[in-house]
């Protein structure tokens, strides 16, 4: 599958990843879904990055804006807030386009957009409102 390992856990996240109608979780421990995604993506010029970094909200807005890839590295168990109406879709249309309303920000919203999590903790646990959010 696209230079993805045959385990069984990366089978399953590949699957999640191309299938899965909400934005993917991958419980990564090794880094080999994060390297998959990094060559898969690459020709659509992912933006990678992390909760933790300062330009974090410029990146998803730029990305949101012109339906460009994201992956969030090293996810913990739980995500940031703004997130929320991304990870729910809470999307508008407006005019011939949409718009998500991000905190005290409206920001266009291409339908191209993609974001990809992953995390390297081996048995994360999530609450069921963020299990609800991704797969």
């Amino acid at each position: 599958m696209e230079g993805l390992p045959t385990d069984e856990l990366s089978i399953q996240n590949g699957i999640m990843v191309t299938r899965a109608t909400r934005y993917p979780v991958l419980v990564d421990p090794q880094g080999q879904g994060l390297t998959w995604i990094k060559n898969r993506e690459e020709k659509n010029m992912l933006r990678v990055t992390s909760l933790v970094e300062k330009q974090f909200r410029n990146h998803l807005e730029d990305c949101m804006s012109f339906g460009k890839p994201m992956l969030v590295e090293n996810i913990e168990e739980t995500l940031d807030p703004v997130l929320d109406p991304v990870l729910e879709k809470r999307f508008v249309r407006k005019g011939k386009g949409f718009i998500i309303q991000l905190a005290d920000k409206e920001v266009d919203f291409c339908e191209t957009f993609n974001m990809f999590c992953t995390t390297r903790l081996p048995n994360p646990h999530y609450s069921p409102e963020m299990s609800a959010k991704v797969t």
